[in-house]
């Protein structure tokens, strides 16, 4: 899931916000591709998916606030993208405006040829407006794309008409999950205070006021920065620690996200929810008690990772970029300074009463975090479907996550590229500048991680990446199957989508005053106000239209 794909974030390092350690439940079902040791360039002849690949030039545009990309050239996979297949790709940047930029674009009629969004609202406003490629027409003449990601996968993505329109991003197969949200911990402080036990909430206080007491210019507790204006990371973070089965997203009203909590078989309000009431108090006593960052609501992600870099915040946590992306950065960096320095992944914090295996600040969706879409204002559209059914197939995810061959791998071995001296090697700040992985908005999350999982295992333990072990040790293991909450965002000029649109305002507004409230009765009595107003504003229609649909995926997922 997107988890504040609201993600956004993640590009700064190797961009897999959705790999996993076992992307397959059963190891005979990983994708295995060519075990040739030599690249299909170096020998003259190239593969047959490689050959269905049409030259074209296309421009993508991202739709997120957060990204910005690099030119394509700049990238390793990039150059070799384009030398070898004759395919570029010239990116339309969003100036962090994202909403405006794509408001703008859709209004002049100056789209792009690709868009990666999320599912949901834009993706049903441009398809209701005829602005996208419908792709059944290619299916039949490259069925690699449907192989690869999965005939059921495809269908859950059908619009109304019937029609596939979308390209899923980091789709999942098998049983076992992904995420890239955690809790970091600043090593050298940690190490220095002793090493208390980190487990509960009761623990966290006592860390974070020995912080404050030992490092008083240090922030001992922060969080990722507020997403869509309403997603604020700390209050979803410790939710999902508040009791069994809890996630950010439940009580997330931004795109994409359930706002709504199950119970039963229905969905009720997030306002009635006894585990969020038990972390908005414990949030505001954070709070009160000057244990975290007042600047929680207006920082940026950039201003975040400046002061994880350099080590300035003692306990961090968010719930979708932290492994992948900023956690990772902020680490090397600061191990590349010093080798006894950096943040380490702790499994995340919960209440003494929570089973810590039911704890989930994070989720997944086997349908991917987002989407392309082919815009009619391509020229060649099956030019470009072209290049990304070769882009999501393991061939094309080897080039893309891994880089080209030759680079940090020599030779490919049952699909796996096997690590070369320069990546055992390598010095991971460095690497990481390299951005390998940029320009995979095509992620096999299956391929990628059966690989990705079987190259570490042949390293060195020093040399093993901190993503990876930070993924199979924790935030895997932390994530939550949400395919079944799927499409859960109604269209905005649609009854429920107005009114859901008021609950998101009455949300931002309700939520700061939450938590800088001046005592626990305070807490109590804004949540009671909020619930009514809600109630006032018509979640009832908005929790009864969801819940349909909640049940419409549950019976399409048990094939009923």
């Amino acid at each position: 899931m997107k988890m504040k794909k609201e993600y956004k974030l993640l590009m700064s390092g190797l961009l897999s916000t959705a790999v996993l350690l076992s992307g397959c439940s059963k190891e005979e079902e990983a994708p295995i591709t060519t075990t040739s040791n030599t690249p299909a360039s170096e020998k003259g002849d190239v593969s047959d998916i490689q050959a269905k690949v049409k030259p074209v030039e296309f421009s993508l545009y991202v739709n997120y606030d957060w990204y910005t990309s690099p030119t394509w050239l700049e990238r390793p996979q990039g150059k070799w993208i384009t030398d070898n297949l004759k395919v570029k790709v010239e990116p339309v940047q969003s100036n962090g405006a994202a909403a405006q930029k794509l408001n703008a674009m859709i209004v002049s009629g100056n789209l792009p040829d690709v868009i990666v969004l999320d599912r949901g609202k834009d993706f049903e406003r441009l398809q209701s407006a005829g602005k996208l490629v419908a792709l059944d027409p290619y299916l039949e003449k490259y069925p690699e794309f449907v192989k690869t990601i999965g005939e059921e996968t495809l269908n859950m993505l059908r619009s109304s008409d019937g029609k596939l329109y979308q390209i899923p991003n980091w789709y999942i197969s098998g049983n076992n999950g992904n995420g890239n949200g955690a809790y970091l911990v600043e090593k050298k402080i940690y190490k220095a205070l002793g090493s208390p036990k980190l487990e509960t909430w009761e623990d966290l206080e006592a860390y974070l006021k020995l912080v404050k007491e030992k490092y008083p210019s240090i922030v001992p507790l922060d969080f990722g920065e507020v997403r869509d204006g309403a997603d604020v990371q700390m209050l979803g973070m410790l939710y999902s620690g508040a009791d069994n089965d809890r996630t950010p997203a439940f009580i997330s009203p931004g795109a994409g996200q359930v706002f709504g909590v199950p119970s039963g078989n229905e969905l009720i309000s997030v306002y009635k929810d006894p585990a969020f009431k038990d972390a908005a108090l414990f949030s505001s006593k954070l709070f009160r008690e000057s244990l975290t960052s007042k600047d929680l609501f207006v920082q940026t992600r950039d201003q975040v990772l400046e002061k994880l870099k350099k080590g300035k915040i003692a306990v961090f946590g968010a719930y979708d970029s932290v492994v992948e992306g900023i956690g990772r950065e902020a680490n090397n960096q600061l191990k590349a300074v010093d080798p006894e320095d950096g943040y380490d992944v702790i499994w995340p914090v919960h209440k003494s009463s929570v089973d810590k295996n039911k704890v989930f600040p994070s989720g997944y969706n086997t349908l991917g975090w987002n989407v392309n879409v082919i815009t009619t204002a391509a020229k060649d559209p099956e030019a470009i479907f072209s290049y990304m059914n070769w882009a999501t197939s393991p061939e094309g995810q080897q080039v893309l996550f891994f880089g080209p061959q030759g680079l940090f791998y020599d030779k490919v071995e049952n699909g796996v590229p096997i690590p070369n001296e320069a990546y055992i090697k390598r010095d991971p700040k460095k690497y990481d500048e390299l951005k390998i992985g940029e320009y995979n908005w095509y992620g096999n999350t299956s391929y990628v991680d059966t690989a990705k999982a079987a190259r570490e295992k042949l390293l060195p333990t020093e040399a093993q990446d901190w993503t990876t072990l930070a993924q199979a040790n924790v935030s895997f293991k932390t994530s939550k199957n949400m395919t079944e909450f799927s499409n859960l965002d109604p269209a905005p000029n649609s009854e429920e989508g107005i009114i859901l649109q008021r609950l998101k305002d009455q949300y931002r507004q309700v939520v700061p005053k939450i938590l800088f409230a001046k005592s626990d009765e305070e807490v109590n009595t804004l949540i009671a106000q909020a619930d009514q107003e809600a109630t006032r504003l018509g979640y009832d229609k908005v929790l009864k239209w969801k819940t349909a649909k909640w049940q419409e995926n549950l019976n399409r997922i048990n094939n009923k």
